[in-house]
């Protein structure tokens, strides 16, 4: 059986904007090598052997990707964030001939979304955390016993003595 980890929110985001990063590149990649060579559009056919590769970098970013999806939705949901994530895996790559269509499967709006909606997860619960640091530093450590109350005369012969 694996071990659980368990992550603050803070480290997931950053390991979240790095799993974006390389899905968006196998993205690119598999566009790139798409874009080479004059072909049909096939959207739900078996990809060429010249596809094969950049494919297999594609699948694996993409179940990469799915298995944090879950976690980025509730991240969003509590902290009023716009859902990108099911349209993020909800592409079809090869769906348009290479010569009909020249745009990424994510458009510039997309992209900037995406890195816009992670920054601000990203602030904001580094904002909660820092919240909580706070409030650990600020409980208050118990005072010195009190010492008694003695009176003057008491008071002056301690001064000399």
């Amino acid at each position: 059986m694996g071990t659980i980890q368990v992550q603050s929110n803070l480290e997931f985001i950053q390991e979240l904007r790095a799993c974006v990063a390389r899905y968006l590149k196998a993205v690119d990649a598999w566009e790139a090598e798409y874009h080479k060579y004059y072909r049909l559009a096939r959207p739900h056919q078996t990809v060429s052997p010249d596809l094969e590769e950049a494919q297999s970098a594609y699948v694996t970013a993409r179940r990469e990707l799915e298995t944090l999806v879950p976690r980025a939705r509730r991240l969003c949901a509590k902290y009023d964030q716009r859902d990108l994530w099911p349209g993020l895996l909800r592409i079809q790559l090869g769906a348009h001939a290479p010569q009909t269509k020249i745009a990424s499967a994510f458009g510039r709006s997309e992209r900037i979304a995406i890195a816009d909606c992670l920054a601000n997860l990203e602030m904001q619960s580094g904002e909660q955390e820092m919240k909580a640091e706070a409030k650990a530093e600020a409980i208050p450590e118990p005072a010195p016993p009190a010492k008694p109350h003695r009176n003057l005369l008491q008071r002056v012969i301690d001064y000399f003595i």
